[in-house]
Protein backbone atom coordinates (compact mmCIF):
# COMPACT_ATOMS: atom_id res chain seq x y z
CA UNK A 1 0.00 0.00 0.00
CA UNK A 2 1.53 3.53 -0.94
CA UNK A 3 2.08 5.66 2.05
CA UNK A 4 0.60 8.99 2.57
CA UNK A 5 3.54 10.69 1.07
CA UNK A 6 3.63 8.61 -1.83
CA UNK A 7 0.48 9.45 -2.70
CA UNK A 8 0.53 13.17 -1.94
CA UNK A 9 3.99 13.16 -4.46
CA UNK A 10 1.72 11.12 -6.82
CA UNK A 11 -1.05 14.32 -6.22
CA UNK A 12 1.87 16.76 -6.49
CA UNK A 13 3.84 15.38 -10.15
CA UNK A 14 0.09 14.76 -11.18
CA UNK A 15 -0.40 18.73 -10.88
CA UNK A 16 2.82 19.04 -12.71
CA UNK A 17 2.16 17.10 -15.68
CA UNK A 18 -0.97 18.94 -15.88
CA UNK A 19 0.36 22.20 -15.49
CA UNK A 20 3.83 21.70 -17.50
CA UNK A 21 4.65 23.80 -20.37
CA UNK A 22 7.08 23.10 -23.24
CA UNK A 23 10.80 25.18 -23.69
CA UNK A 24 10.84 24.62 -27.62
CA UNK A 25 9.05 22.70 -30.28
CA UNK A 26 12.18 21.79 -32.15
CA UNK A 27 12.86 18.27 -32.29
CA UNK A 28 16.04 16.36 -33.23
CA UNK A 29 17.93 14.35 -36.22
CA UNK A 30 19.52 10.63 -34.97
CA UNK A 31 22.98 10.55 -36.67
CA UNK A 32 25.27 12.27 -34.16
CA UNK A 33 27.00 11.93 -31.17
CA UNK A 34 28.30 14.21 -29.00
CA UNK A 35 31.72 16.36 -29.72
CA UNK A 36 33.37 13.42 -28.35
CA UNK A 37 32.47 13.52 -25.08
CA UNK A 38 31.55 9.86 -23.79
CA UNK A 39 31.69 8.57 -20.72
CA UNK A 40 34.70 7.35 -20.54
CA UNK A 41 37.53 9.91 -21.34
CA UNK A 42 39.41 7.77 -23.23
CA UNK A 43 36.89 6.37 -26.00
CA UNK A 44 37.71 6.65 -29.32
CA UNK A 45 36.14 9.70 -31.21
CA UNK A 46 34.78 9.92 -34.93
CA UNK A 47 33.14 13.02 -36.32
CA UNK A 48 29.57 12.37 -37.80
CA UNK A 49 27.90 16.18 -37.66
CA UNK A 50 24.41 16.86 -38.03
CA UNK A 51 21.44 18.77 -37.08
CA UNK A 52 21.30 20.65 -33.57
CA UNK A 53 18.90 19.37 -30.53
CA UNK A 54 17.07 21.44 -28.83
CA UNK A 55 18.92 25.06 -27.77
CA UNK A 56 22.25 24.08 -29.41
CA UNK A 57 24.38 26.37 -31.63
CA UNK A 58 25.93 26.19 -35.09
CA UNK A 59 29.39 25.95 -33.55
CA UNK A 60 28.48 23.14 -31.19
CA UNK A 61 26.88 21.27 -33.91
CA UNK A 62 30.01 21.54 -35.97
CA UNK A 63 31.67 20.18 -32.75
CA UNK A 64 29.93 16.83 -32.73
CA UNK A 65 31.47 13.35 -33.07
CA UNK A 66 30.96 9.85 -32.26
CA UNK A 67 31.77 8.68 -29.03
CA UNK A 68 31.06 5.79 -26.56
CA UNK A 69 31.36 4.66 -22.67
CA UNK A 70 33.00 2.00 -23.26
CA UNK A 71 37.47 1.65 -23.34
CA UNK A 72 38.35 0.61 -26.64
CA UNK A 73 34.99 -0.11 -28.22
CA UNK A 74 34.08 0.87 -31.40
CA UNK A 75 30.52 0.70 -33.57
CA UNK A 76 29.07 2.33 -35.99
CA UNK A 77 26.88 5.26 -35.64
CA UNK A 78 22.86 5.17 -35.02
CA UNK A 79 21.00 4.74 -38.04
CA UNK A 80 19.88 7.76 -39.79
CA UNK A 81 16.72 8.49 -38.14
CA UNK A 82 13.15 10.79 -39.11
CA UNK A 83 12.58 14.01 -36.60
CA UNK A 84 11.09 13.34 -33.15
CA UNK A 85 7.50 13.99 -32.64
CA UNK A 86 7.12 17.20 -30.86
CA UNK A 87 5.97 17.12 -27.66
CA UNK A 88 4.16 20.42 -26.30
CA UNK A 89 4.12 19.28 -22.45
CA UNK A 90 4.62 16.00 -20.27
CA UNK A 91 2.09 13.36 -21.15
CA UNK A 92 -0.55 12.39 -18.61
CA UNK A 93 -0.31 9.52 -16.55
CA UNK A 94 -4.07 8.07 -16.57
CA UNK A 95 -5.56 6.42 -13.14
CA UNK A 96 -4.43 3.00 -12.84
CA UNK A 97 -1.02 3.81 -14.97
CA UNK A 98 1.33 3.85 -12.89
CA UNK A 99 3.52 0.81 -12.30
CA UNK A 100 5.24 1.68 -9.39
CA UNK A 101 5.75 4.45 -7.20
CA UNK A 102 8.94 4.42 -4.87
CA UNK A 103 9.46 6.75 -2.15
CA UNK A 104 11.97 4.97 -0.09
CA UNK A 105 10.46 6.03 3.23
CA UNK A 106 10.30 2.97 4.42
CA UNK A 107 14.02 3.01 4.91
CA UNK A 108 14.34 -0.20 2.24
CA UNK A 109 15.69 -0.67 -1.00
CA UNK A 110 12.40 -2.89 -1.83
CA UNK A 111 11.35 -2.98 -5.38
CA UNK A 112 14.94 -2.02 -6.57
CA UNK A 113 17.67 -4.72 -7.51
CA UNK A 114 21.93 -3.46 -8.32
CA UNK A 115 23.67 -4.73 -11.91
CA UNK A 116 27.24 -5.34 -11.46
CA UNK A 117 29.85 -3.97 -13.64
CA UNK A 118 32.57 -3.83 -11.99
CA UNK A 119 35.64 -6.64 -13.24
CA UNK A 120 35.22 -8.51 -9.96
CA UNK A 121 31.77 -9.89 -10.53
CA UNK A 122 31.06 -8.82 -6.82
CA UNK A 123 27.61 -7.21 -6.86
CA UNK A 124 27.21 -3.41 -6.43
CA UNK A 125 27.04 -2.54 -2.85
CA UNK A 126 27.05 1.25 -3.77
CA UNK A 127 23.59 1.85 -3.88
CA UNK A 128 21.92 2.45 -0.40
CA UNK A 129 18.76 4.35 1.47
CA UNK A 130 19.25 7.05 4.05
CA UNK A 131 17.33 9.78 5.90
CA UNK A 132 18.52 13.16 4.26
CA UNK A 133 17.72 16.50 4.85
CA UNK A 134 14.36 15.84 2.46
CA UNK A 135 13.55 12.61 4.21
CA UNK A 136 14.58 9.34 3.08
CA UNK A 137 16.70 9.20 -0.16
CA UNK A 138 17.78 6.29 -2.75
CA UNK A 139 21.61 6.92 -3.60
CA UNK A 140 24.69 6.16 -5.13
CA UNK A 141 27.51 7.21 -2.99
CA UNK A 142 30.80 5.83 -4.94
CA UNK A 143 32.66 8.70 -6.95
CA UNK A 144 33.50 6.61 -9.32
CA UNK A 145 35.25 7.89 -12.89
CA UNK A 146 36.28 4.06 -13.86
CA UNK A 147 32.61 2.01 -13.71
CA UNK A 148 29.15 2.08 -14.29
CA UNK A 149 26.78 1.89 -11.45
CA UNK A 150 23.24 1.21 -12.28
CA UNK A 151 20.00 -0.09 -10.63
CA UNK A 152 16.96 -0.86 -11.98
CA UNK A 153 12.91 -1.49 -10.92
CA UNK A 154 12.31 -4.95 -10.17
CA UNK A 155 9.17 -3.93 -12.24
CA UNK A 156 7.71 -5.97 -15.11
CA UNK A 157 9.16 -5.06 -18.90
CA UNK A 158 6.57 -2.88 -20.86
CA UNK A 159 7.21 -0.53 -24.07
CA UNK A 160 5.46 2.74 -24.02
CA UNK A 161 6.45 4.16 -20.55
CA UNK A 162 7.17 7.18 -18.67
CA UNK A 163 9.94 7.80 -15.70
CA UNK A 164 10.37 10.27 -13.89
CA UNK A 165 12.36 11.08 -10.72
CA UNK A 166 12.86 13.90 -8.24
CA UNK A 167 16.99 14.12 -8.17
CA UNK A 168 19.83 15.97 -7.19
CA UNK A 169 23.47 15.23 -8.48
CA UNK A 170 25.70 15.59 -4.67
CA UNK A 171 29.08 15.57 -6.73
CA UNK A 172 30.80 15.17 -10.23
CA UNK A 173 34.06 13.68 -10.51
CA UNK A 174 35.09 16.33 -12.59
CA UNK A 175 33.27 19.43 -14.72
CA UNK A 176 32.73 17.73 -17.57
CA UNK A 177 30.36 16.16 -20.13
CA UNK A 178 31.92 12.99 -19.09
CA UNK A 179 30.75 12.46 -15.40
CA UNK A 180 26.88 11.73 -15.35
CA UNK A 181 23.88 11.20 -13.13
CA UNK A 182 21.20 9.13 -15.19
CA UNK A 183 17.63 8.28 -15.30
CA UNK A 184 17.12 5.67 -17.15
CA UNK A 185 13.68 4.13 -19.51
CA UNK A 186 13.28 0.73 -21.07
CA UNK A 187 15.62 -0.56 -19.33
CA UNK A 188 16.92 -4.09 -19.95
CA UNK A 189 19.06 -5.65 -17.48
CA UNK A 190 19.55 -9.19 -18.94
CA UNK A 191 21.44 -7.17 -22.14
CA UNK A 192 22.77 -3.96 -20.30
CA UNK A 193 20.73 -1.86 -22.80
CA UNK A 194 17.78 0.93 -22.78
CA UNK A 195 17.99 4.89 -23.20
CA UNK A 196 19.13 7.03 -20.53
CA UNK A 197 18.68 10.87 -19.98
CA UNK A 198 21.74 12.26 -18.21
CA UNK A 199 22.70 15.20 -15.98
CA UNK A 200 26.48 16.02 -16.69
CA UNK A 201 29.53 17.56 -14.85
CA UNK A 202 29.32 20.55 -16.87
CA UNK A 203 25.86 21.68 -16.47
CA UNK A 204 24.33 20.08 -19.78
CA UNK A 205 22.09 17.30 -20.45
CA UNK A 206 21.59 14.66 -22.96
CA UNK A 207 19.21 11.65 -24.04
CA UNK A 208 21.64 8.73 -24.90
CA UNK A 209 21.41 5.41 -26.07
CA UNK A 210 22.73 2.52 -23.87
CA UNK A 211 23.17 -1.02 -26.21
CA UNK A 212 24.88 -3.85 -24.65
CA UNK A 213 27.11 -1.62 -22.13
CA UNK A 214 27.61 0.52 -25.04
CA UNK A 215 26.41 4.14 -25.15
CA UNK A 216 26.29 6.22 -28.04
CA UNK A 217 24.44 10.10 -28.55
CA UNK A 218 22.60 11.66 -31.27
CA UNK A 219 23.56 14.98 -31.13
CA UNK A 220 25.85 17.49 -28.24
CA UNK A 221 24.45 18.00 -25.14
CA UNK A 222 22.63 21.20 -23.78
CA UNK A 223 23.27 23.57 -20.88
CA UNK A 224 20.51 23.72 -18.51
CA UNK A 225 22.89 24.89 -15.57
CA UNK A 226 22.89 21.62 -13.49
CA UNK A 227 24.96 22.37 -10.48
CA UNK A 228 25.72 19.94 -7.58
CA UNK A 229 22.91 20.28 -4.76
CA UNK A 230 20.20 21.30 -6.85
CA UNK A 231 16.89 19.19 -7.23
CA UNK A 232 15.35 18.76 -10.64
CA UNK A 233 12.23 16.67 -11.47
CA UNK A 234 13.29 14.71 -14.16
CA UNK A 235 11.48 12.77 -17.12
CA UNK A 236 11.84 10.39 -19.51
CA UNK A 237 8.78 9.52 -22.07
CA UNK A 238 9.58 6.55 -24.42
CA UNK A 239 6.42 6.39 -27.12
CA UNK A 240 7.30 3.84 -29.69
CA UNK A 241 10.39 5.08 -31.47
CA UNK A 242 10.29 8.73 -29.97
CA UNK A 243 12.53 9.62 -26.89
CA UNK A 244 11.65 12.59 -24.74
CA UNK A 245 13.20 14.11 -22.01
CA UNK A 246 11.97 17.15 -19.63
CA UNK A 247 13.28 18.65 -16.89
CA UNK A 248 11.13 20.76 -14.24
CA UNK A 249 8.36 19.96 -16.77
CA UNK A 250 9.89 21.80 -19.71
CA UNK A 251 10.59 19.29 -23.04
CA UNK A 252 15.19 19.68 -23.35
CA UNK A 253 16.05 17.58 -25.70
CA UNK A 254 13.59 14.93 -28.20
CA UNK A 255 14.76 12.21 -30.57
CA UNK A 256 13.69 9.45 -32.50
CA UNK A 257 15.46 5.85 -32.47
CA UNK A 258 15.12 4.48 -36.16
CA UNK A 259 15.88 0.75 -34.50
CA UNK A 260 14.12 0.91 -31.20
CA UNK A 261 14.76 -0.88 -28.48
CA UNK A 262 11.30 -3.22 -27.67
CA UNK A 263 10.97 -2.92 -23.63
CA UNK A 264 12.18 -2.67 -20.25
CA UNK A 265 11.66 -0.63 -16.77
CA UNK A 266 12.82 2.21 -15.26
CA UNK A 267 16.12 2.43 -14.04
CA UNK A 268 19.26 4.70 -12.60
CA UNK A 269 22.72 4.74 -12.73
CA UNK A 270 26.01 7.28 -12.29
CA UNK A 271 29.21 7.62 -14.09
CA UNK A 272 31.81 9.80 -11.92
CA UNK A 273 28.88 11.31 -9.80
CA UNK A 274 27.02 10.58 -6.41
CA UNK A 275 23.61 11.17 -6.39
CA UNK A 276 20.34 11.21 -4.58
CA UNK A 277 16.26 9.85 -5.65
CA UNK A 278 13.65 11.31 -3.61
CA UNK A 279 10.71 9.69 -5.58
CA UNK A 280 10.86 7.71 -8.40
CA UNK A 281 7.56 6.45 -11.00
CA UNK A 282 7.39 4.18 -14.12
CA UNK A 283 4.19 4.51 -15.21
CA UNK A 284 2.15 3.46 -18.66
CA UNK A 285 0.69 6.35 -20.89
Amino acid sequence: MLSFRAIARLTFLAALVLGAGCSSTTSQHCTFCDAGESDRPSDPVASSPDTAPIGDTEAAVADQALAFDQKGSETAPIDQDAPGVEAARPSPVPDGGVLLLSDFEDGTTDGWRTTDWNDAGLPDSDWSVFLGDTGYVYAEGILDEIEWHIAFADSPAVADQIVEARMRVVEFYDATPSFVAALFARFDPSSDSGYFVALRGDGSVIIRKRLHGTSASWASGIDAGIVPGAWHTVRLEVLGSTINAFLDGNLVYSVVDSDPLATGTAGLGSYGATFEVDSIFLAQP
